[in-house]
């Protein structure tokens, strides 16, 4: 009984706390989570992406809704003074004890970093059906994939992901107006923010660092997914192996490439490694949010997976912070850019490649897909390449919105009307969907 009422009190704490403190300033992020549904939200993403902010904000949209504060349980299990044990029901006793008027079925419950609680996966769907409807949770780290939550928890929730940040929240962040496109000083302020944002990403804790800071904290955001999130989740014993992967995959991204041929080049360079170990660590890298895969569209789901897949990062920050030159190749950082933004619409995305190549095909839910070629000039000297890739993509996709994302253009080009030409810098700040 010491025990409990002694976790209790402690619990009692954290609640009254987060009902009396301020929350911190926020920067309101894009994504649009439900606040009304009968669902368990969970909001995944890499680490460091603004998972617990974008709780925060949640919360203030419910009290600008008329939601007081005293309605909300806000419970981070990573808190150290939070010791269960097995009695998670302490954190309903704790409340009810504050606040003996409120009834559990009203409240809203958000539980931050969820995995740090043994058989949170029983307890949170419990709680759904029997305490709350209104339970938004997230999670991550070696323990737990985010991407594992909804597996989890068995069709009970909706999944929903935040990125790293979208150029039009890095300009927000900033303190800069991503509508004011007309004042030359606000164009200015934009084109030199997008320098940075090409070059560093959309970290929210970088956007306040000086530049000269910024490679030494990506390397840290690099190293915790590296040893928490690969080697001690996957019991990886060679990290040698596993480090040339990644810089393989880091210097590759936005081209091909083939699992086979990384297994191939290692055992060359005398390493010991089997091929199910190679592509054990290759999925790896790809679940914790570092880099990701983009098959090659094909009618067959067959052909689809036996074919060569493109390399791309959640984050172009990570090619400088692993010491990839900025200057070796503007063009793939741009394409790079490109892909988070198209990432972050959902529906299925693709590259295409036939003799000639569309950069993307994106197949959104319900409506017509949309093919999207990126280059840094367009000119004479390969609008021609340009044009026959999204006129081949297109043949194969049939009725399709068509995108020429360029950040120069040179005059007297022949584009043909069923292309829209435009600046990456303006299709990155559109609204709507791309």
């Amino acid at each position: 009984m010491r025990y409990i009422d002694a976790m209790k009190t402690i619990l009692k704490r954290i609640i009254a706390d987060f009902h009396q403190i301020p929350l911190p300033a926020l920067t309101p992020r894009e994504l649009k989570a439900p606040l009304d549904l009968d669902k368990i939200i969970a909001v995944i993403g890499p680490r460091r992406a603004g998972k617990t902010y974008y709780l925060f904000q949640l919360i203030v949209e419910l009290e600008k809704r008329g939601m007081p504060r005293n309605r909300v349980i806000y419970i981070n299990f990573e808190d150290e003074r939070i010791a269960l044990e097995g009695n998670n029901d302490l954190i309903f006793d704790a409340y009810r004890e504050l606040y003996p008027d409120h009834k559990l079925r009203d409240i809203f419950i958000f539980f931050d970093e969820i995995q740090e609680l043994p058989g949170w996966e029983k307890f949170v769907r419990r709680v759904s059906d029997t305490v709350s409807r209104h339970v938004f949770i997230t999670g991550s780290n070696a323990k737990l994939l985010s991407k594992e939550i909804g597996t989890a928890l068995r069709g009970r929730s909706l999944s929903f992901e935040i990125l790293t940040l979208s150029f039009r929240e890095y300009l927000g962040f900033n303190g800069i107006s991503a509508d004011d496109v007309f004042s030359g000083q606000n164009r200015a302020l934009i084109g030199r923010a997008f320098e940075t944002y090409c070059l560093w990403g959309g970290f929210p804790e970088l956007v306040a660092v000086e530049d000269r800071f910024k490679a030494q904290i990506l390397q840290e955001y690099f190293n915790v997914m590296l040893y928490r999130d690969l080697v001690e989740r996957y019991a990886i014993k060679d990290t040698a192996i596993l480090k040339y992967l990644i810089k393989r995959l880091v210097a590759s991204f936005t081209g091909e490439f083939s699992v086979n041929k990384l297994y191939n080049d290692i055992r060359s360079l005398g390493f010991a490694a089997g091929k199910d170990t190679i592509y054990r660590m290759v999925d790896g890298i790809f679940s914790v949010y570092l880099a990701a895969s983009l098959e090659k569209y094909d009618p067959s789901v067959l052909r689809r997976e036996m074919s060569n897949k493109k390399v791309y990062l959640y984050d172009t920050g990570f090619a400088s912070a692993l010491q990839y030159p900025f200057s070796e190749d503007r063009g793939k950082r741009l394409e790079n850019v490109v892909f988070r933004h198209l990432r972050a619409q959902g529906g299925e995305l693709f590259f295409v490649r036939n003799g000639w190549e569309c950069d993307f095909v994106l197949f959104p839910q319900g409506e017509r897909p949309t093919l999207v070629q990126v280059t840094e000039r367009l000119d004479h000297n390969n609008i021609d390449r340009e044009i026959k890739g999204l006129t081949g993509a297109r043949k194969l996709t049939g009725e399709a919105d068509v995108l020429l994302l360029v950040e120069t253009a040179g005059k007297g080009l022949k584009i043909p009307s069923w292309i829209k030409v435009i600046p990456v810098q303006e299709w990155l700040l559109s609204r709507g969907r791309p």
